[in-house]
């Protein structure tokens, strides 16, 4: 019955994301394309902040991991905000893309870190759960957009980006599902893992739902 909780938390998580970004679909490819950019840039400071406010070494080592995966498992030149910036720039508004962010959605991410860090730990892995939860579904729109500024279907599956987000995503998933048990096993709040979940989706929604 607890493995179905949880599993039903991100099953929420999953639906909540679902029903305010990806059935809207997205209205400008390269605005969502610039957002999502900019947040795998920036996505490893709040591994860093979630993993701050951990004290328990086994999950510590499972969000270290994520970390160490977005970072490129030790090759610099496969780090993933890398990859997607070498995919952009086949695309002919690689310009428009590759610009600086409103600063709206840049203090909407230092507000969201700074919240994070002071996050109670089981609210802090609940946070990364829930940015894990729709990862399939933001891929399939990454996919979209990128399809959409003009870059060739091949080139966007064969890429490098996309060959390891197909394999690390669900590893991703099963760090934060491993993460969640060892929560419950040591008497955390499942109502507190659900809101620090429900916090995550909200900034996602904010990030890149009216794109």
């Amino acid at each position: 019955m607890m493995l179905l909780s949880i599993e039903n938390i991100e099953d929420t998580l999953r639906s909540k994301f679902c029903k305010q970004v990806v059935d809207k679909g997205i209205n400008d490819a390269a605005k969502f394309l610039q957002r999502w950019l900019y947040l795998s840039s920036q996505v490893t400071r709040l591994h860093g902040a979630a993993l701050a406010r951990i004290s328990i070494p086994d999950i510590q080592y499972l969000l270290a991991e994520i970390a160490y995966g977005e970072c490129g498992s030790g090759n610099k030149d496969k780090i993933h905000s890398k990859l997607l910036t070498n995919l952009i720039n086949k695309s002919p508004f690689s310009c428009f893309i590759n610009q600086g962010l409103d600063r709206y959605f840049i203090q909407l991410f230092e507000e969201t870190v700074l919240e994070l860090s002071q996050m109670s730990q089981d609210e802090a892995i609940g946070f990364i759960v829930g940015l894990e939860a729709p990862a399939y579904q933001i891929l399939q729109l990454l996919r979209q957009a990128l399809v959409d500024v003009d870059i060739s279907e091949i080139d966007v599956i064969m890429s490098d980006y996309f060959v390891i987000h197909d394999a690390v995503e669900k590893e991703h998933q099963e760090s934060g599902h491993q993460a969640m048990e060892i929560i419950m096993d040591s008497g955390f709040d499942l109502s507190k893992i659900r809101k620090g979940g429900d916090q995550a989706i909200n900034f996602l929604i904010k990030m890149v739902g009216d794109a």
